[in-house]
């Protein structure tokens, strides 16, 4: 009974949340058979991009041609240092110092930066250039796992208001708000909303400071390089990944499912709303993302269940998050690193480098599928 006390103002707030989830299963089941087939949902083939269109649109003298190729042969350089990092790591040298032939075959020792540094660095900077070489100790945090909930079932919540007061005003003041920029808007309340509620946890209730959530300027340059390092060190892993569980679904017969993010990207035409999603998905939602599964999340069931379970499970609910089946290995994967930079630096701002660079490639691939589509 005083659980119920104390925790009543949750409960009932989770009691709306399954109410209107339960309510709204057979309208979204009904609405899914009712739409028309996505672009995002589609091959290639049926898109009608085409070997020929792809060759034709490069050698175009188009802007856009130019800075695709740029693109392309970054992305190409990004993957051949992946390949060549990760054949270094598995070949190995046979004088090596003995913190390094220490740290080989420990995905702590990977990813902390003893190879990563190693297969990139020039000849005048050591490892230290991008990983310390005293990892800083953890000091256990303030909240816990019930914070996390309770934080969840804020953000759920005010979501949930926030579209039923947007429906309310829309039928009182007689006005429609377009489906895409409706979705966009809403996102981003609801992140910020996210990063509100984490903050009140951490600043007011704990009187926390920022730098137990890992926001802190200290070595900032240094941890950037950290992430990108460790991204390019992993590119080729998550492709190979993403490969094989796109050819085993496709084996399954799998129909993959609309992503209501690309469609906005490849249907939308006002430069204004491209330009604030951009923004958005690379680096607004990354930040936001990474204060919550990595500082937040990731630090409480650290604190309850030690390192490797915080790394899993807040990797696996990152990769649950985007809801995406096919992705769900190589974002699970993604997550796994970011957790263990966040853990080695003692910053976040490794991980959100990775993610902010992940993201943006990512939207500069669909930029690139939205120009040949046009």
């Amino acid at each position: 009974m005083d659980f119920i006390k104390k925790e009543r103002i949750y409960i009932w707030m989770l009691i709306f949340i399954l109410g209107i989830s339960l309510l709204n299963i057979g309208h979204s089941r009904k609405k899914e058979l009712a739409d028309k087939r996505s672009i995002s949902s589609m091959t290639f083939q049926d898109m009608g991009v085409t070997e020929e269109k792809i060759k034709l649109f490069f050698e175009s003298e188009k802007p856009g041609a130019v800075l695709f190729k740029y693109g392309l042969f970054a992305g190409v350089f990004m993957l051949l240092a992946g390949v060549a990092m990760n054949l270094f790591f598995l070949l190995g040298k046979k004088k090596m110092e003995p913190t390094r032939a220490k740290a080989r075959g420990s995905l702590g020792g990977i990813l902390s930066g003893h190879y990563l540094s190693a297969a990139l660095r020039p000849r005048f900077c050591g490892r230290e250039c991008i990983i310390p070489e005293k990892v800083p100790d953890k000091i256990s945090v303030s909240w816990g796992i019930a914070d996390v909930l309770r934080a969840v079932i804020i953000v759920v919540f005010s979501g949930y208001m926030l579209g039923a007061l947007t429906s309310a005003a829309s039928k009182l003041f007689h006005f429609n708000i377009d489906p895409n920029l409706g979705m966009i808007l809403g996102t981003f309340f609801i992140d910020v909303i996210a990063g509100i509620v984490i903050f009140y946890f951490v600043l007011v209730k704990y009187r926390e400071k920022l730098s137990r959530l890992g926001i802190a300027s200290a070595g900032f340059y240094k941890n950037v390089l950290s992430g990108i390092t460790a991204y390019v060190f992993i590119l080729p892993i998550l492709i190979s990944v993403l490969i094989l569980s796109m050819l085993f679904l496709n084996s399954i017969g799998y129909k993959f499912q609309a992503q209501p993010v690309f469609d906005m990207f490849l249907e939308e035409k006002r430069s204004n709303v491209i330009l604030f999603l951009t923004i958005f998905v690379s680096i607004l939602g990354p930040i936001i993302e990474e204060i919550f599964f990595r500082g937040f999340l990731y630090s409480a069931v650290r604190k309850r269940f030690g390192v490797l379970s915080g790394v899993l499970l807040s990797a696996a609910l990152f990769s649950m998050l985007h809801t995406n089946i096919a992705g769900f290995a190589p974002i699970m994967i993604l997550g796994i690193l970011m957790a263990f930079l966040y853990e080695t630096t003692g910053s976040l701002i490794a991980p959100m480098a990775v993610h902010i660079l992940h993201n943006s490639i990512i939207v500069g691939f669909v930029f690139f599928i939205k120009e040949l589509i046009r």
